[in-house]
């Protein structure tokens, strides 16, 4: 017997979406880019919050600032990351969701025209 091989959080959401009836996955669609972009704007918003020039405070010994930069460049990353991958995740889930809902009612149809082909 073979095995089937592990699939890909991308494959196991599309197999979800091609399950569900077409008009839910038009729903999650559209509820899914409302919410990654409302966390997209939330990012940029920190964003622009953290470009805002902050006095840099002046220490007798440099090596003493060291912690405080990598602190800094640790919370912008973060905030650029996340800023990244809900602008990706805004179009790409929806998009997943509305080729699932097109496979989900193609497969719907079919059904439909087979009940009907076995009617006498």
């Amino acid at each position: 017997m073979q095995q089937r091989g592990r699939t890909s959080l991308l494959e196991d959401l599309l197999n979800l979406a091609t399950r569900l009836p077409w008009w839910m996955d038009l729903m999650i669609a559209v509820f899914a880019y409302i919410g990654f972009h409302l966390w997209h704007v939330h990012f940029l918003h920190e964003m622009n919050r953290i470009n805002d020039l902050v006095p840099v405070p002046v220490v007798a010994n440099p090596a003493a600032a060291i912690p405080n930069a990598v602190n800094a460049g640790l919370a912008r990353g973060g905030i650029v990351v996340g800023n990244i991958a809900t602008e990706v995740f805004q179009y790409a889930v929806p998009g997943l969701f509305v080729m699932g809902s097109i496979s989900s009612a193609i497969r719907e149809q079919k059904m439909k025209r087979r009940k009907w082909d076995r009617m006498p």
